[in-house]
């Protein structure tokens, strides 16, 4: 009897073997058997458990491969883009009262729905620009900035003298009852007006944008690598084990317990310009600059990057998802592409008084949290756009996407410019390879106002003035005339 038992196993152990998704001709792997999971194997207890699978199997990698390409192929057969966004939306409702009512104890456990983990529109943690970063998969570059825009060089009197009169009217708005939020949003609306109509008389393609005041805009997505989730290591233990049979599923994660864990961003944009037509790319897909890593090789990004989205002050989100980059993806929009957006940055001064940081450590986690926000906001911004035009984590881009931010606080303006490269960033397993990363440059803060000398009366006097900063008045206006 025993001997029958372990050629039994051998049997199953050794059929595994050919059942592994290896690629083929053609591109598609082979289908694994059904009884093979995406968790790796557990230990066996007897001779009796053991198996002896391909590396693929034993992993789980096969199986979660095959999973990946078989929901592209359905994504792919899909007509429209609000179909492919229901499709892989990992939304999941609660249980209704009838449900909870009549569930008895044999049956099955009710299994928690999933949630995604909200990412604020403010970061609300003052070293959260790394975690950004990687869950965005986006590196971020501070220089070169300035050659995206070589060569547009704006007139900025008509806009300066509007933008003051804009000021003068926002001051004079103080007295009345409105909440400082709604003040700062009408403040930068009309930034975005003063530039457009101080530029209408030259340039007609102005005449061919949207506008948009306080649109929705929102956007969910997924993020592999997060299995760390479920290390543990026993108390008076130097070992670290990854527990994933009998562990409890981690919030936001795939039920398989992928390390896959689904985040959305409800973003607060005071205004958005949008057209017909996109943004020109910054580089081609195929170039070295859409592949660059997004930290160094000497980071460890499992234990230095990698943590529970709750240490950056992320709570779970219960919500239904969408993808509503300033529209509907069933509303016919024409203007479907992001040109620029503005946003208000007021509330980080309150945060940084709340972290009681000073000096230059103010002005360095002041950076980083506008980058931070920088990198989240054109983030969703861009992966809404793609998946309005009928892309999805699990049809990549074929074309890069192109869009412009401006944040400020009404005192410092900071500029940002990113481009989209790819949105397969669910899945990290063996014989998936996706080396591209998506890519923000960023440049300032800048003030808004300057000091400058003046000769005074008389001679040998000077007297010290502000005036309008010009590299601020400038930026804004080639953000708005950049094809």
């Amino acid at each position: 009897m025993l001997s029958r038992r372990v050629v039994s196993s051998v049997r199953f152990a050794s059929s595994a073997t050919s059942s592994a998704a290896v690629v083929k001709d053609g591109g598609k792997p082979v289908k694994p058997p059904t009884y093979r999971r995406t968790l790796p194997g557990h230990k066996p207890l007897n001779m009796l458990q053991e198996e002896f699978p391909n590396q693929g199997d034993a992993t789980g990698h096969g199986p979660r491969l095959y999973d990946y390409h078989d929901m592209a192929e359905k994504v792919r057969s899909l007509p429209t883009a609000t179909e492919k966004i229901e499709f892989v939306n990992p939304y999941e409702r609660e249980w209704n009262s009838v449900e909870k009512t009549w569930r008895r104890q044999w049956h099955p456990q009710l299994m928690a729905p999933r949630k995604a983990w909200n990412v604020p529109s403010i970061p609300r943690y003052f070293d959260s620009l790394d975690f950004y970063k990687y869950i965005t998969k986006c590196r971020v570059e501070t220089e070169n900035f300035d050659r995206f825009y070589k060569g547009i060089v704006p007139p900025t009197k008509k806009f300066e003298a509007r933008l003051l009169e804009s000021l003068d009217a926002s001051e004079a708005s103080n007295s009345v009852d409105l909440p400082e939020a709604e003040r700062a949003n009408r403040f930068l609306r009309n930034v975005i007006d003063d530039a457009m109509i101080s530029l209408a008389h030259n340039v007609e393609l102005l005449q061919e944008y949207r506008l948009s005041h306080s649109a929705r805009c929102e956007s969910f997505w997924i993020r592999s690598g997060f299995l760390s989730m479920y290390d543990k290591k026993e108390i008076g233990s130097d070992t670290v084990e990854r527990k994933l049979r009998y562990a409890n599923r981690f919030i936001g994660d795939d039920r398989r317990k992928l390390g896959e864990l689904s985040f959305v961003l409800r973003d607060e944009l005071a205004a958005q310009l949008r057209s017909t037509k996109p943004l020109r790319q910054l580089f081609d897909l195929t170039s070295e600059e859409a592949t660059r890593p997004v930290f160094d090789e000497d980071v460890k990004v499992e234990e230095d990057i990698i943590f529970s989205p709750k240490v950056f002050n992320m709570w779970p989100d219960k919500d239904v998802l969408w993808q509503c980059p300033g529209y509907d993806s069933d509303s016919n929009e024409t203007h479907k592409y992001g040109r620029l957006a503005i946003k208000d940055m007021s509330a980080l001064n309150t945060l940084s008084d709340y972290w009681k940081v000073e000096g230059e450590e103010a002005e360095s986690v002041r950076r980083d949290a506008m980058t931070a926000c920088a990198v989240s906001s054109l983030f969703s911004w861009l992966n809404a756009q793609a998946h309005c035009l009928g892309y999805t984590q699990y049809t990549d881009l074929d074309r890069p996407l192109v869009s412009q931010l401006v944040l400020t606080d009404g005192n410092e303006f900071f500029f940002a410019l990113a481009q989209l490269n790819t949105l397969a960033i669910n899945i990290d397993v063996d014989g998936f390879v996706n080396d591209r990363s998506n890519v923000c440059f960023v440049d300032g803060p800048h003030p808004l106002f300057v000091e400058e000398k003046e000769t005074g009366e008389g001679e040998g006097k000077t007297k010290t003035v502000k005036k309008v900063n010009q590299h601020v008045l400038s930026r804004i206006l080639q953000m708005v005339l950049k094809e």
